[in-house]
């Protein structure tokens, strides 16, 4: 199993508010940086934590667990 670990910043289309993001990429296969690198920089500055989630999964194809921090409340999203 390999395990990437990256932060990403982007905007909540829910107001002006910044969230940090801490992503996790898990996958048995090996995955280029460069590509997580290149897929972050090409999605959307605002969008919604579940949202990434789901698009980094589409365009990864591996297990994604998003943390980060809305308004106070500690969101974890997983999609496998």
């Amino acid at each position: 199993m390999n395990i990437y670990k990256v932060s990403h910043i982007a905007s909540c289309p829910n107001g002006q508010l910044n969230d940090c993001y801490e992503i996790t990429i898990a996958s048995s296969s090996t995955i280029m940086v460069e590509f997580i690198l290149k897929t972050l920089k090409e999605s959307p500055s605002e969008i919604y934590q579940e949202d990434l989630a789901t698009l980094l999964r589409s365009k990864i194809g591996a297990e994604i667990t998003i943390k980060g921090w809305h308004h106070g409340i500690h969101i974890t999203t997983i999609r496998k």
